[in-house]
């Protein structure tokens, strides 16, 4: 008996370890998505800057083929 009541114990002990770990690893993912969303706008902000302080004409894309 003892030695279900062991196996028992470290299937809780397993389950409560994995569910820790997903939460963790849904965290460090939300927390990467944030990060990589603050770049994305940081550049977005630098190229519209750029883009700003260039003289007229200057910075448009133009079709070379055309």
């Amino acid at each position: 008996m003892s030695d279900s009541i062991a196996g028992l114990a470290q299937s809780i002990v397993s389950s409560q370890n994995a569910a820790t770990r997903q939460t963790m690893q849904g965290i460090f993912i939300r927390k990467q998505a944030d990060g990589d969303q603050a770049i994305a706008q940081l550049l977005q902000q630098t190229a519209e800057t750029q883009k700003a302080v260039l003289p007229d004409g200057q910075g448009v894309v133009v079709d070379r083929q055309a």
